[in-house]
């Protein structure tokens, strides 16, 4: 008599075993694709942040180089003798500068020797600085923007 409730409750637990094998399966799938999510997070988060620090690197390399001309300008014997917005001493000031960077901005339409609006701009990849060149003097202003 004692085998038959044992068996009866052998039987019951064995009627409940694939309800507890499919809860557990539905709670690791569950576990597993929040794991992976927080992955997919993690990752767009650090390639976000290394988008972040070269984009600051490269805003970094404009504006010193920027003001890397500047001081070029500035120590400049033809812009000494002709002013800072002459296009020869743009020219030669830029020749030199580190890291190949893009200078625009730099023109002479009227012919006169001198960049006509004072605007001469720095690119590096994708960032941009800007140097305004006086007409008279050497107080040259830059700013970490496009001109």
């Amino acid at each position: 008599m004692r085998t038959r409730p044992l068996a009866l409750l052998a039987a019951g637990l064995l009627a409940l075993a694939p309800l507890t094998t499919a809860c557990s399966s539905d709670t690791k799938d569950k576990a597993s694709e929040a794991v992976d999510s927080a992955k997919d997070d993690a990752a767009d988060a650090v390639d976000s942040a290394k988008d972040d620090v070269a984009t600051a690197a490269d805003a970094t390399q404009a504006r010193t180089t920027a003001e890397t001309l500047r001081a070029s300008l500035k120590a400049n014997d033809t812009a000494d003798e002709e002013g800072v917005r002459s296009v020869k001493a743009l020219d030669e000031a830029s020749a030199d500068l580190p890291g190949d960077p893009e200078i625009t901005g730099i023109d002479d339409a009227d012919g006169d020797g001198l960049d006509d609006d004072g605007k001469v701009e720095v690119t590096f990849d994708e960032e941009h600085a800007c140097l305004t060149l006086p007409e008279e003097g050497e107080e040259i202003d830059v700013t970490s923007e496009a001109c």
